[in-house]
């Protein structure tokens, strides 16, 4: 990792500016009426300084993280993301440097923010993602031969052509075979849930048709005893009509059986 070209300065904190006089530079204090929050973390962002100044990262990155909960700066983020890279969490880092580069107000702090995201991609062998960092930051500062020579480093890492597609090939597939499979089940699942509707719908249309043939059995049942019940006259007038026709026409036979035989008696007497 080009390690001596990460951005190791940090932006201190003044309660002034600089005027040149005369060829001399003074500095002048001018204490701004700060709201209680800015003045907060005004205060936090000095403390975290002096304690990066001494090598404590990880005390600097807590006075810069409280300065950030009471007023987020790019300042803020991108101190916080130099303290971070240097007690080891990259991942850290490259959040705050991120956060400063959207936030900085002028190309140069974005360019340097740029160039440590890099940086912290870098350590954490985002290689791609490092390269565009450093793109980013020579779009913002073109002639900066740190970053060139990060962005170089940082491409001789990538793989080769033909296997970052064959890479891509093998990533498209499984998650293709992935896919597939996910639809296999879903589709399972849903062909049960259909089989175990349908059965259901067979045992309830079974069950209806029991219960109706019982009513039908019942209500016929119950019809034919009514009918008894009511009409007992009728039947036996029925009847007894049927047996009187059965009676008339047995003693209809019996007469013309009786006519037959006498006609017989008389054709058989003759004239000797």
């Amino acid at each position: 990792m080009p390690n001596y070209n990460h951005r190791t300065f940090i932006l201190f904190v003044s309660t002034g500016y600089c005027v040149r006089v005369g060829g001399v530079l003074f500095v002048l204090f001018a204490l701004l009426a700060l709201p209680l929050a800015a003045q907060t973390a005004h205060r936090e962002l000095r403390e975290g300084d002096r304690a990066y100044r001494a090598g404590e990262y990880e005390r600097a990155a807590e006075h810069y993280a409280a300065a950030l909960e009471r007023q987020n700066s790019a300042q803020g983020n991108y101190n916080l993301g130099n303290a971070a890279y240097r007690s080891g969490d990259y991942a850290e880092a490259a959040r705050r440097f991120e956060e400063a580069a959207r936030i900085a107000p002028d190309k140069e702090l974005q360019a340097d923010a740029y160039h440590n995201l890099g940086n912290a991609y870098f350590q954490q062998g985002a290689f791609e993602k490092a390269v565009e960092a450093y793109k980013n930051a020579l779009r913002r500062r073109p002639d900066d031969l740190a970053t060139k020579y990060n962005l170089a480093k940082s491409l001789q890492m990538l793989p080769p052509p033909q296997e970052q597609e064959q890479n891509q090939e093998s990533d498209e597939q499984n998650q293709q075979e992935q896919q597939q499979q996910e639809q296999q089940q879903s589709q399972q699942s849903q062909n049960q849930q259909e089989q175990e509707q349908q059965q259901q719908s067979e045992e309830q249309a079974a069950q209806q048709s029991e219960e109706q043939a019982s009513a039908n059995e019942s209500q016929q049942a119950q019809e034919h005893q009514e009918q008894q019940a009511q009409n007992p006259g009728d039947m036996k007038r029925a009847e007894a009509e049927q047996l009187l026709r059965i009676a008339e026409e047995e003693e209809k036979e019996t007469m013309e059986k009786m006519q037959r035989i006498q006609g017989r008696s008389c054709n058989s007497d003759k004239d000797w």
